[in-house]
């Protein structure tokens, strides 16, 4: 009897055994699937990140040529601007001819910018203080531009290339140009501050709009409206609801409303943010309702004992403790609204904007459409562009999110 009480004893130990073996081996399968699916969701990011960065680098540098021009008194003389660029050019000629005479490239466009005139003008009018001849750098064009970057091959141009490094007449610079100036049909010309200026104009408007409207509706909603009737659960259904409409629906209704019925100015950030608008209003309601519920009962009763009417118990007690959390909704409903294209394309602000907007009825764009317009030119310098244009978004939307973070955490809870 004793030997088969061991037996089942010893029996019954293995299968435990074996039961906690297999439960390890499920812990650490699970454990493993857990790390690999992390690694993955970081992984992915970071890859993208990486090739953006490997096509975004070189956009940073811009090539130059050293040319000597003969500066006279005529261009001093110049009396209005079309006279100016005329002469520069004439100048520019000169100084092709006498730097490349002995060269197979005779067109000057082959070699500069075709705004290498305004940097002479530029330079005509900060720099030149008589005659004579000055050693200028003109920025080079785009082919030059991308085999001094080792992105395109042409026995030609190398050549031509080499010559100038032996002469030392071709340097690398900082592209100023790509934070200082707007699009460009030339992408050595082109830069992201028509697109940003664009996009913060946007935002303004949108914030004009969204904001005031978007607090007081949430407000209204907790406040003032009697909870769990029909009426109010409707209401916050259609409100959830409209924040999860695709974007491009509120475009289809800009469009019609705004551009078709009150013929507002197209391409224009007064209408980009009228409409973006329409996408940011609901998630402030709801940041707005679930900020005031989040305020301790016990505030608004004290309130109330001490004979407060009800605008006094939400602008004086309820609205300071509420407001951090309606600030971090609200920043992260702008990130959310500055990544926005499909509505501004339906507002025709995928046009070719070659100036800096500066005021909201003028036409321009924004920086997610800057990146698809860039995107879809078959130059790979424009690609790169579009790099340096990403990265620029990228940077801002998380200055947006640490901002909101921040505004959470520190002002979360009110010292009263």
């Amino acid at each position: 009897m004793s030997i088969k009480k061991k037996f089942l004893k010893l029996l019954q130990s293995r299968r435990v055994h074996a039961r906690i073996k297999r439960k390890n081996k499920k812990n650490r399968a699970l454990r493993f699937c857990s790390f690999t699916a992390l690694v993955i969701s970081l992984g992915c990011p970071v890859c993208i990140l990486l090739s953006i960065l490997v096509n975004s680098y070189s956009a940073l540098t811009v090539t130059k040529i050293l040319l000597p021009v003969e500066i006279n008194a005529d261009l001093a003389l110049a009396s209005n601007p079309s006279d100016l660029r005329y002469k520069s050019i004439g100048l520019l000629n000169d100084s092709l001819r006498k730097v490349f005479g002995g060269t197979d490239f005779k067109d000057g466009d082959e070699i500069l910018s075709r705004n290498s005139y305004k940097e002479l003008e530029k330079f005509f009018r900060k720099k030149v203080k008589g005659s004579g001849e000055y050693e200028i750098w003109f920025t080079a064009s785009s082919i030059i531009n991308s085999i001094n970057k080792d992105k395109y091959l042409n026995d030609r141009y190398a050549k031509l290339l080499d010559w100038l490094k032996e002469k030392r007449r071709v340097k690398k610079f900082f592209n100023k140009s790509l934070f200082l100036k707007s699009d460009s049909r030339e992408p050595e010309n082109a830069g992201i501050l028509g697109a940003f200026i664009g996009s913060l104009m946007t935002i303004i408007v949108c914030l004009a709009l969204a904001l005031p409207i978007g607090i007081m509706s949430g407000i209204c909603l907790y406040e003032f409206m009697p909870k769990n009737r029909l009426m109010t659960n409707i209401v916050e259904i259609s409100i959830n609801n409209l924040a999860a409409v695709p974007s491009i629906i509120f475009g289809v209704v800009g469009l019609t409303l705004y551009l078709g019925i009150f013929g507002l100015p197209r391409s224009s950030p007064l209408v980009g943010g009228m409409t973006l608008s329409f996408m940011m209003l609901p998630n402030i309601i709801i940041a707005t309702k679930n900020a005031f519920a989040n305020v301790p009962i016990t505030i608004k009763d004290a309130a109330f004992a001490l004979g407060a009417p009800h605008i006094k118990v939400i602008l004086d007690h309820s609205l300071p403790i509420a407001l951090p959390r309606i600030i971090h909704g609200t920043v992260l409903a702008i990130a959310r609204i500055l990544g926005e294209s499909s509505p501004l394309l339906m507002m025709g602000m995928v046009a070719f904007i070659a100036d800096t907007p500066t005021s909201f009825f003028d036409p321009a764009t924004v920086l997610p459409v800057q990146i698809y317009i860039w995107s879809s030119n078959p130059e790979i310098a424009f690609v790169e562009l579009a790099a340096i244009a990403i990265i620029a978004l990228l940077l801002v939307l998380f200055a947006l999110n640490l901002v909101a973070n921040f505004v959470k955490r520190k002002f979360e809870f009110f010292n009263f």
